[in-house]
């Protein structure tokens, strides 16, 4: 028992057993998913498995009823009960001190689950979760770990090899939300009969119109004009895309311009002068979108730059549950912050 590392448990699962009490936190929700599904078939096996899988809504679930439906012996399956409380921070807040006593001597008859965005380790009911149950650690995966994860991944559950330049280009045209990650890779299997996707593939499939359409977005922000790059959110919202993944293909292109423009402020002034290509290229720009990243350079400014970061990092946050806003909203305001008029190009850039 103890902390479980989310992506080692995918990768894994045999190697990790379960216990009658889990919690599922972190950010990242498609590990979320991930993880409930392969506990669910560990647990409930397949077959009739449906029929003892409970699933509650832990911001109206009671104890009362969480507790009944865990402790009722499954007729069907493998014989266990599997409750999923999904959302479970009100419940968890609520009912601690019978969870802690739950922990101790839980039921024999199923496994209970709560699914939460953060499980603070400073908690006592973290620490009895990790000395007599399992805690999923399912936090944001890091850049630089997004595209070995991915070729493990696509090679492991569709069958799909990538190398790392194909991993690579996927991150950066579709931004780093494992889910939508996922769902490309699904469409661009059907494209192959030998499961080989190279990078030419992924260029000339993944996320090119919804990629020019954030670059629009973009360009219109950088260049002030806060009503256009609205516009082209709105219609963004309305073919489908999800707020938290425009965000995501936005922040993968903005991150990089704030490091580029990081590195003209710190560039040595008794060496030759920086320039646009030599900074693209020291963070991580790709071939393939140099000269369209070249241009957002120009317009991004160095009052922008010095803020950006920082405006990304407080979005991203409060679209992972950090603020109750409208994730719409909370897109919609950081637009309007990055168009701001009053920041100014830089005037070095050559």
């Amino acid at each position: 028992m103890g902390v479980v590392q989310a992506i080692d448990f995918l990768a894994k699962p045999d190697n990790y057993p379960l216990a009658p009490f889990c919690v599922v936190a972190g950010e990242e929700a498609f590990l979320r998913r991930e993880v409930i599904k392969i506990a669910r078939r560990k647990i409930l096996g397949d077959g009739d498995a449906d029929y003892s899988l409970v699933t509650c809504d832990g911001t109206t679930a009671t104890f009362v009823d969480v507790l009944r439906d865990v402790s009722t012996v499954a007729l069907f399956g493998a014989g266990k009960r599997l409750v999923v409380v999904e959302q479970a921070e009100t419940f968890l807040s609520q009912y601690r001190d019978k969870l802690e006593d739950y922990i101790a001597e839980p039921s024999v008859a199923g496994s209970l689950f709560l699914v939460l965005n953060s499980f603070p380790s400073n908690l006592r009911i973290y620490k009895k979760t990790v000395e007599k149950g399992v805690v999923f650690d399912c936090k944001t995966l890091s850049r630089k770990v997004i595209a070995p994860w991915l070729i493990e991944w696509s090679k492991r559950r569709h069958n799909a090899v990538l190398n790392r330049e194909s991993a690579e280009a996927l991150v950066e045209l579709v931004g780093d939300d494992l889910g939508i990650l996922d769902q490309e890779i699904q469409k661009l299997v059907l494209l192959v009969n030998d499961g080989v996707i190279d990078v030419r593939l992924v260029e000339a499939n993944v996320g090119s119109q919804r990629q020019r359409k954030v670059w629009d977005l973009v360009d219109a922000a950088l260049d002030g004009k806060t009503s256009e790059a609205l516009r082209q959110l709105n219609k963004l919202l309305e073919a489908g895309e999800a707020p938290i993944a425009i965000l995501a293909q936005m922040s993968a292109t903005l991150r990089k311009l704030a490091a580029a423009a990081q590195l003209f402020a710190e560039a040595d002034p008794t060496k030759p002068p920086m320039t646009v290509s030599t900074a693209l290229d020291l963070v991580g720009v790709k071939p393939f979108v140099k000269a369209k990243t070249a241009e957002q350079l120009k317009k991004l400014g160095a009052r922008r730059a010095k803020s950006l970061e920082q405006s990304l990092l407080q979005a991203d946050l409060d679209m992972k549950g950090g603020s109750r806003s409208d994730p719409r909203l909370i897109l919609e305001r950081f637009i309007v912050l990055i168009s701001h008029p009053q920041m100014r190009p830089f005037e070095s850039l050559r």
